[in-house]
């Protein structure tokens, strides 16, 4: 089974996964990041995730691609 990697609003395989050099997080290296625990099948706390995620978002005036409902199933997909 290959392993997926959700990359501009759809799953492609990790071969097929690739960044421009344009990039703007590529070139200068910005971006946020929220590790995401899961029990039984279930996220834990994503309310409080997502809150955690969108202050240094915010921060370097970095715009989430999805809004929260959004993310909750792109989540729950993965």
């Amino acid at each position: 089974m290959s392993q997926k990697i959700y990359l501009n609003g759809r799953f492609v395989d990790r071969e097929d996964a690739r960044v421009s050099v344009f990039d703007h997080g590529f070139l200068y290296g910005d971006g946020v990041f929220e590790g995401i625990r899961a029990y039984g099948g279930r996220v834990f706390r994503p309310r409080e995730r997502r809150a955690r995620l969108e202050g240094p978002a915010r921060s370097i005036r970095l715009a989430l691609p999805l809004a929260q409902e959004e993310l909750g199933d792109v989540r729950m997909e993965t």
